[in-house]
Order: C-alpha cells, then structure tokens, then sequence
C-alpha cells in the first residue's frame, strides 16, 4: 500500500511537469484490488488506501466498494460484463 501510495504521488507530480511543459499527462489508475486470506487485513488495507487518496484531494469522498467474486459472475455469457460495468458505474 505504502509503495502504491507513493508511485501515485510520483505520477501526479511527474503529470504536473508534463502539464506545465505542454505534454498530455500519463494515466492515471486508482483502482486497487486488495487479493489475500482471510483476515490478512485486505479490508482495513482498502478503506485506509480510501481515506489516504480522500486526504491527498485525489477523491471526493474516501468511499471503498466492496465486492465478492460472486458480485462479478454471470450465469450466462455477457452478464458478467454487464454486472462489472453495473459496479463500476455505481461507485
């Protein structure tokens, strides 16, 4: 966490020199998917990441969804695209 935190930092900065130099910023991504046994902190870990990105002024809100493997499958072909895009949107 601590390591993506501070890429993080560094893109935003490295994307405010770019900006400042007349060159289109690089992308920046988010989104974490916090993988692990249970009770190894995933959940702790992602609402922290939450906060830290709220306190950094890269969220509005410090908001974390969260969702199970079962939240992203379909039972027949396509509604697995369309549940994950249902998701994303909504968060």
């Amino acid at each position: 966490i601590k390591k993506a935190v501070r890429d993080l930092i560094t893109l935003c900065g490295t994307n405010y020199r770019r900006e400042l130099d007349g060159l289109p910023p690089l992308p920046v991504f988010m989104n974490r998917m916090f993988l692990g046994n249970p009770g190894t902190g995933k959940t702790t870990c992602a609402k922290l990441y939450g906060q830290v990105l709220k306190h950094l002024s890269f969220l509005s809100l410090g908001d974390v969804v969260f969702r199970t493997a079962g939240d992203l499958g379909g039972a027949v072909v396509g509604e697995a695209q369309k549940k994950t895009l249902e998701i994303l949107q909504g968060a």
